[in-house]
């Protein structure tokens, strides 16, 4: 038996060169060579012939899953910690994480829905997803859209307050008015970006495209109706507990 590449020259029979057509030469005769190919095309279609392949034991997924939580927390760790000291209050670090721990959670929560949510949008490209590295990178970009966000807010109202002692709703009213126009503006443009990677990108970042749509959509209203909110609770909150520990 002689293999040929598709230049018709013969190669050795250890070799490992990959050919996309493989012509075989057998020294026999008409009727026995066409038994032989025949047994041949049963034998390969029964046993297909991956080009590659991985594995990843429950270890190995188990580690990965580890190490996303772990990111995500440290991350919402450093995050508290830098608004802490950049706006001088534990309250501003407090309220941005609550609104991006809830964007996170919304965006899992679609994913996990994806299962049912398939059959019925599969015309808008709906399949199901998993969660994977690339969704996983998609929750710490969206922690990251989101938190842009919530800070320009956070210090439009610290400009709005000013040395005053108590925030009020009045001024956060007032901060959200004033930059309402940029919000919306920057999340339009970056959903018609993350739309279009969404419709047309490939089958690799499908995942993370969609991820980043519903983040966009909830980092969007939780800058507005959950941040802001949550600040102003909790700075009421402490102004409550101080005077009733005078």
């Amino acid at each position: 038996v002689s293999l040929l590449d598709g230049e018709g020259q013969t190669l050795p029979v250890d070799s490992r060169v990959s050919q996309a057509t493989w012509t075989v030469k057998l020294s026999t005769q008409p009727a026995e060579s066409a038994k032989i190919l025949e047994q041949a095309s049963k034998k390969l279609d029964s046993t297909p012939v991956w080009p590659s392949s991985s594995k990843i034991g429950s270890k190995v997924a188990g580690d990965m899953q580890t190490m996303a939580i772990l990111a995500i927390a440290f991350c919402l760790i450093g995050i508290v910690g830098y608004i802490w000291f950049r706006f001088q209050s534990v309250a501003f670090g407090v309220a941005a994480v609550v609104a991006l721990v809830h964007d996170v959670l919304v965006t899992l929560g679609f994913i996990a829905l994806s299962v049912w949510l398939a059959p019925v949008f599969g015309f808008l490209q709906v399949t199901e997803f998993k969660i994977s590295l690339p969704v996983v990178a998609a929750f710490l970009t969206i922690i990251g859209y989101s938190l842009n966000d919530t800070i320009v807010i956070f210090d439009r109202i610290r400009e709005v307050r000013g040395k005053s002692p108590d925030l009020t709703s009045e001024m956060i009213n007032l901060s959200i008015n004033q930059t309402l126009g940029r919000t919306l503006l920057t999340s339009i443009t970056t959903l018609i970006v993350v739309l279009i990677l969404y419709f047309i990108g490939g089958e690799g970042i499908h995942s993370f495209s969609f991820s980043l749509v519903i983040g966009v959509i909830a980092g969007t209203y939780s800058t507005v109706f959950i941040a802001c909110p949550v600040l102003l609770w909790l700075m009421n909150r402490d102004k409550s507990e101080k005077k009733a520990e005078a």
